[in-house]
């Protein structure tokens, strides 16, 4: 019998996926010319140079992998659902759940943080449980999903970069 954490499991390991390259690779890579075993659609031109999506339509764990070799030889990436590539809400419309959320909280929405993950929007926040006005260093930060504006948690976060990108 299968259960709803089954359910779920599965869900996630068949999740399609896409390789979001943060560092420029060009086409001639044989880390971009092998990719057409996993898909046979990737075709890349060697005389381009290529960041960001690469529009891969591949297995969560598969991608996993590739990520896992790409980042050996020193390119960094991230596996992003392919359900990310369109229709993300601006960052002022993130803004406003931001506002929403730390509302609740007596809080406020300092400003944007740049970010490298296009699922996401991040913003530094002042907590009102400090005695500065200013946001700590490293800390006071919040992320907002761009596909549909939920606050991520710190558990979320953990379980995108163990289960998506192999990081611990």
């Amino acid at each position: 019998m299968t259960t709803p954490a089954d359910f779920k499991l599965n869900v996630k390991m068949q999740e399609i996926c896409d390789l979001y390259l943060l560092d420029a690779v060009p086409g001639s890579s044989s880390l971009l010319q092998r990719l057409h075993i996993f898909d046979p659609a990737a075709r890349f031109d060697r005389s381009q140079t290529y960041v960001g999506y690469l529009g891969l339509n591949l297995k969560r764990i598969t991608v996993v992998a590739i990520l896992t070799h790409f980042r050996t030889n020193g390119v960094r990436g991230l596996n992003i659902p392919v359900r990310y590539r369109t229709d993300l809400m601006p960052a002022e419309e993130a803004r406003l759940y931001a506002d929403i959320h730390m509302e609740e909280r007596g809080g406020r929405v300092m400003g944007p943080r740049r970010s490298v993950n296009p699922m996401l929007w991040h913003f530094q926040v002042h907590d009102p449980a400090e005695s500065s006005l200013e946001p700590r260093e490293g800390g006071g930060n919040m992320t907002v999903d761009a596909l549909d504006g939920h606050i991520w948690t710190a558990d979320e976060s953990i379980e995108y970069g163990y289960d998506y990108n192999n990081l611990l």
